[in-house]
């Protein structure tokens, strides 16, 4: 069975990852294979990257726990802020809808309450509400950019504040660099759709679910009670003057959603009753039997269960399960993931990124802590999706095999196949289509070496989405960036620096979670 996430552990995940990228030690990395070798011994059918990583989370969360007791983690802030929001405005719709039943049933004893304007206040708003989030649904559909663009943006920025006043409150239990994580953990709600796609309007979808469920509960709990405990006339009339026949037949026209299980008067007014609880503005009360007034209570009971509980349920029911759709189509391919990934299922392999150069000589960082003994290696999944398809640039005159070696012995990445990039767009999509579709991979991961001292002009970054795009929503690529070549020309030297950092700018500002930059060279 995959393992089950939740929406705080999203936030916990990119919040760790970020921790991770800016150590990037051996330590951190050893750790993590150590996780991962003590997951798949016990778990040898369940090792899938889900799996292994929501075991990673749960590991890394302990230990931080152990090691740092002060640490306030976002996820459970995320955690104990919804949970906290979901009961007050709980309680608040209920005394709302309670409040507002009460004053719409408040009888004198000499003008009956209107039944037009209890179902004109109570059930208006709410069929107005369910038919522009229809119409926005499918709005969203026939124009996908309308939900990413409008309602879904809304969301996020809401998200976005909340989360932000949160931070003002938990800060000085922060240190700067902590609270620096959790802004970009902020940061990551509504701008990270292309990895986690809607998963995040679905709290804020149903806990205003939850708001119109509370809020009806109060109106019948308000309605019963004065029901009961008093004696309330209703009545009709509306300037208009429609005859009773007609309102009849609107009034069965509503009940349709209860009447196949009940009859009248149960379900709703008689004609006759109906006719007989019209109220006429110079006689007032006079003239109107008690029955017929009162034959209209169930009716509003009825249209508050029927057309304002009801759907919020549903609602609530369904936007659960979206929820749990969205999370459970996780892949988990992104580049951090992919990153930690790779490393904790490949012993004694050496990754370089532009921030593990920038922090320290070399730059290397070993995944493994030493030898592994046999068991260990059997450990690993016959297939981590640990192949590439790899695109070397054909002006750069350089032995394909040779980088692929080269990265196999870094990375632990295996060449499924070669590409001579010629540079253009649509002849090198063809040829990314064509050893895709030979190397039948279970994760598609394209390998790009890029030589760095070549500046990241838009024409280079317009290519890279072109082959993003192919490669398909969920593929990684991986940027290798290499230097100018050795002495002995064989192989590729490291990068400088500035080129490093230009670089990576340069992916930053393309926004794709799916690219990603490493070292190859030296």
């Amino acid at each position: 069975m995959a393992a089950l996430w939740q929406i705080h552990d999203l936030l916990d995940l990119e919040y760790l990852l970020r921790l991770r990228a800016d150590a990037d030690n051996g330590r951190d990395a050893a750790m993590d294979r150590r996780i991962y070798l003590e997951y798949v011994s016990g778990h040898p059918q369940t090792a899938d990257r889900r799996s292994v990583l929501k075991h990673w989370l749960q590991t890394r969360r302990q230990s931080r726990s152990a090691d740092d007791n002060q640490e306030i983690l976002p996820g459970r802030v995320y955690a104990q802020a919804m949970r906290m929001a979901g009961w007050i405005i709980f309680f608040a719709a209920f005394f709302a809808g309670a409040a507002l039943a009460g004053s719409l049933l408040s009888y004198g004893g000499t003008t009956p309450v209107n039944v037009f304007t209890c179902l004109w206040v109570l059930l208006f708003p709410q069929i107005l509400l369910l038919a522009l989030l229809a119409a926005a649904s499918v709005l969203s559909r026939i124009r996908p950019s309308f939900g990413k663009n409008g309602l879904y943006f809304l969301i996020s920025a809401l998200l976005r504040r909340l989360a932000l006043r949160l931070m003002g409150w938990i800060a000085p239990h922060l240190s700067v660099q902590r609270q620096n994580r959790f802004q970009e953990v902020v940061g990551m709600v509504g701008r990270s759709r292309t990895v986690y796609g809607n998963i995040f309007f679905w709290p804020v979808f149903n806990t205003a679910q939850l708001a119109g469920i509370s809020f009806n509960l109060g109106v019948l709990a308000a309605m019963l009670m004065r029901i009961t405990l008093t004696d309330v006339a209703f009545g009709w009339q509306s300037t208009l003057r429609p005859d009773p026949q007609t309102v009849y037949a609107i009034v069965e026209f509503l009940a349709a959603p209860w009447a196949w299980f009940l009859e009248p008067p149960a379900a709703h007014p008689t004609a006759a009753q109906i006719a007989g609880s019209k109220i006429v503005l110079k006689e007032g009360i006079y003239g109107l039997a008690s029955g017929d007034m009162a034959s209209w209570w169930p009716f509003l009971c009825f249209s508050v269960l029927f057309y304002g509980l009801v759907p919020r349920v549903v609602l609530l029911g369904l936007g659960w399960w979206q929820q749990r759709r969205h999370l459970a189509r996780l892949h988990f391919t992104h580049g951090p993931c992919d990153r930690l990934w790779l490393q904790m299922t490949a012993p004694n392999v050496e990754t370089r990124s532009p921030q593990t150069d920038a922090q320290k000589p070399g730059g290397r960082t070993k995944t493994g802590s030493g030898p592994e003994t046999p068991q260990q290696t059997h450990n690993s999944p016959p297939d981590s999706g640990r192949s590439v398809v790899l695109m070397v640039p054909e002006e750069a005159g350089m032995d394909i095999s040779a980088i692929a070696e080269k990265i196999r012995s870094q990375t632990g990445l295996k060449t499924a196949a070669g590409i001579s990039a010629t540079g253009d767009p649509d002849q090198d999509v063809q040829q990314l289509a064509r050893s895709l579709e030979n190397a039948g991979m279970n994760q598609v991961r394209v390998a790009v070496v890029i030589e760095a001292w070549q500046p990241p002009i838009r024409e280079n970054l317009a290519w890279i989405r072109r082959i993003r795009s192919a490669a398909g929503p969920t593929a990684s690529v991986i940027l290798f960036l290499i230097g100018k070549p050795d002495k002995t020309g064989a192989l590729p030297g490291v990068p400088a620096k500035t080129e490093q950092a230009t670089w990576q700018q340069a992916v930053n500002g393309m926004a794709d979670p799916y690219v990603r930059v490493e070292i190859l060279g030296g």
